[in-house]
């Protein structure tokens, strides 16, 4: 224990567990309930005043896609009674088409996606077959995509990633692929081409039913970490901003990389020169709701879901909700251009007159005044970064990304997930891996029920 951590000990309120969280959300909880339901004892320590965690893009579900977010969701009664989707969707300079369907693309381009998504499909699933050197943009143009087949890929990469296709490495993108399930699996999930169930909030009521699951005083919000000491022989001190320490034989960082660069960890671990050296090139991608006082898109047929091939926003979903008389569109906002609005010391009155502008576009015009615009993060250019599967230095032989501890800590986190069926699912299964990598080498005195592995 260095100097000045024992400097911090002198008066300060010490506990003890076997393993420490730092982390609330939902792939914290799912760590701590599996580790109590195998007998080991369990802090979660939260430096917000909430549980929960990054909330999910999407209420909509699948039973095969994500069996344990239904699992989770059966067990706590969360289910809501599902509603077919209304409506045609839109992609952006098309017409209106269903949702069963692709949207009404020229001959050329239409064989020119099938051919693209067939091979990127096949190349998925061979993980010899990773292009090192070359990105998306020029996997799917060495394959002959038309002009319209690489803007389909750019917005792929802008949704999964936060970064055009000419950004995003073959590599990465295949490796993405393979933990859906292939290419075809990846924009299922994207699209909600096959949603099945639905929960109101799902982050929250899972997180909440998750916590009731819990000890009493295992969840302890408000405690802001802000350094760790790991040292041999399974003795970790974990040192709050409140002035409270922790002792334990493991620590789980449940925040994946951008985590590990806002904790003073000692020794220094891998996953933080990870984060340093990739920070500066993760993607963007954050939330904007546009609310309105009546649902235009119904009465046009649309269903209100859409993608963007051109601006800011990638995606469009409606939010489902009635709330005293307004309805509002839910935009997943992404990419280059989206950071830079928030970059370039933009206006929030700026930035709604440029996400306005693009909605309209993407869906042909005349829409009326919104209500509202309601910038759902924070801190987007924290909050919107994304890292999902690009554990690079981490990454296995066969192209997925794995969080192998290091010493004494873990790693949980949706964007550890070695499975990604969208960012609930993920992060359910990190936390799952998570528990049974720590009761394996501690020892259990009950096996640890796991969902079935995809």
């Amino acid at each position: 224990m260095t100097q000045s951590m024992q400097k911090n000990l002198i008066g300060s309120r010490q506990r003890s567990a076997d393993v420490i969280v730092v982390g609330a959300g939902v792939s914290g909880l799912q760590t701590a309930h599996k580790l109590q339901q195998s007998g080991a004892s369990c802090i979660v320590l939260e430096a917000s005043g909430n549980i929960g965690g990054q909330p999910c893009t999407s209420n909509n579900f699948n039973g095969d896609n994500h069996p344990r977010t239904h699992s989770l969701a059966t067990e706590f009664g969360l289910i809501d009674e599902f509603h077919p989707v209304q409506g045609k969707a839109m992609l952006e300079g098309y017409d209106a088409f269903e949702h069963d369907e692709q949207p009404a693309l020229s001959a050329e381009d239409a064989a020119s996606l099938f051919q693209v998504q067939a091979i990127v499909d096949t190349l998925s699933q061979r993980p010899e077959a990773s292009k090192e050197n070359m990105t998306v943009e020029e996997l799917i143009s060495a394959y002959g995509a038309t002009g319209t087949v690489q803007k389909l890929a750019n917005l792929w990469t802008r949704l999964i990633f936060g970064l055009s296709s000419n950004n995003v490495t073959a590599s990465q993108f295949l490796s993405h692929c393979a933990s859906c399930g292939g290419l075809l699996a990846a924009l299922d999930n994207i699209n909600g081409a096959t949603d099945d169930f639905t929960i109101t909030e799902p982050s929250h009521q899972v997180a909440a039913a998750l916590s009731q699951r819990l000890n009493p005083g295992t969840i302890q919000l408000n405690q802001k970490v802000i350094k760790i000491e790991h040292a041999s022989g399974n003795n970790c001190t974990i040192l709050a901003e409140s002035g409270d320490v922790f002792k334990a034989s493991k620590v789980v960082l449940a925040g994946s990389l951008s985590m590990c660069g806002t904790l003073q960890i000692e020794p220094s671990i891998g996953a933080a020169a990870t984060w340093d050296g990739m920070k500066e090139e993760q993607g963007f991608s954050s939330t904007v709701d546009v609310v309105f006082d009546h649902p235009w898109w119904q009465q046009r047929g649309l269903s209100g879901y859409a993608q963007g091939l051109s601006g800011p926003i990638a995606q469009v979903r409606p939010s489902g909700i009635e709330i005293d008389g307004l309805y509002s569109l839910s935009c997943q906002v992404a990419g280059e251009q989206a950071r830079g609005m928030w970059l370039w010391l933009m206006s929030e009155e700026e930035r709604e007159t440029l996400i306005m502008q693009h909605l309209g576009s993407i869906f042909g015009g005349n829409i009326p005044r919104a209500v509202q615009v309601i910038e759902q993060d924070e801190n987007p250019l924290v909050n919107g970064q994304q890292c999902l599967n690009i554990a690079g230095e981490n990454a296995a032989a066969n192209g997925q990304g794995v969080w192998a501890p290091e010493g004494d800590i873990h790693f949980a986190g949706a964007k550890t997930s070695n499975v990604w069926r969208g960012h609930l699912e993920g992060a359910l299964e990190a936390g799952e891996r998570a528990a049974a990598e720590i009761m394996a080498v501690i020892g259990t005195s009950n096996a640890i029920d796991l969902a079935p592995r995809l």
